[in-house]
């Protein structure tokens, strides 16, 4: 469900226009596969998170 609504969300970002997102998440998330998957990259991390953009 996750990712479906994920996806349909960055349809509407790219309809609007928008060219780049990002995110941030911890490192422990198990969504930060779904991010993966979906291609987001890791741009930047601490020792807790990483930054993520599409």
């Amino acid at each position: 469900m996750g990712t479906s609504l994920l996806k349909n969300f960055l349809t509407f970002l790219r309809q609007k226009n928008y060219t780049q997102i990002s995110l941030s998440v911890q490192k422990n998330n198990y969504a930060v596969n779904m991010y993966k998957k979906l291609g987001f990259k890791i741009v930047s991390q601490n020792q807790s998170e990483y930054i993520m953009s599409l």
